[in-house]
């Protein structure tokens, strides 16, 4: 099988068997990564049982990219990037947790349970055109039906409901 000039798979007769060699190879990884978890599909992140209360966390991920499923103080549950907007450091290794606020354990950077940065160590000696709003948690798209949370990082992937189709009654049972 070829895919763009990148693969060169022999595949078997029988369509439910998968060479052995597509579970280990570096550049099928690479393109899964590119294709699936960073490409036009929505990825179900958790369940709303799993995150009932405000302040209720958890963690999964997306491909490699570690994310951060968060029942907001207003009542709504987002997905963000499991990564401290300042420098990069994962905020949360806990597979669940509950939280009034997230704080980073590297700098120290606090934040809403709504992804807005509310302060950091030192802030006063900021530049003067540093501001907060551009330094919130990075939300992904988020979208829940029937308690299950989808979540994608690519903007240009449709609409959960017209990327489900007609699966949602699936979902519902």
């Amino acid at each position: 099988m070829r895919n763009d000039g990148a693969l060169e798979i022999r595949w078997p007769a029988k369509f439910n068997e998968i060479p052995k060699e597509v579970f280990h190879r570096a550049d099928v990884y690479r393109l899964e990564l590119e294709r699936i978890f960073r490409g036009q599909e929505w990825h179900p992140v958790a369940h709303i049982a799993e995150v009932p209360n405000p302040g209720d966390l958890k963690t999964a991920y997306i491909g490699d990219m570690p994310v951060l499923i968060v029942h907001g103080d207003d009542g709504r549950v987002r997905v963000f990037r499991n990564s401290c907007p300042h420098r990069g450091t994962q905020l949360k290794t806990c597979a669940r947790g509950k939280a009034d606020k997230i704080e980073c354990p590297y700098h120290r950077w606090t934040f809403s349970t709504r992804g807005a940065l509310l302060g950091a160590p030192g802030m006063g000696d900021f530049p003067s055109d540093f501001a907060k709003e551009d330094y919130g948690l990075r939300a992904l798209r988020s979208v829940a039906v029937r308690g299950l949370i989808f979540a994608t990082s690519n903007d240009a992937t449709p609409p959960l409901v017209d990327y489900l189709d007609n699966t949602v009654d699936h979902i519902a049972r």
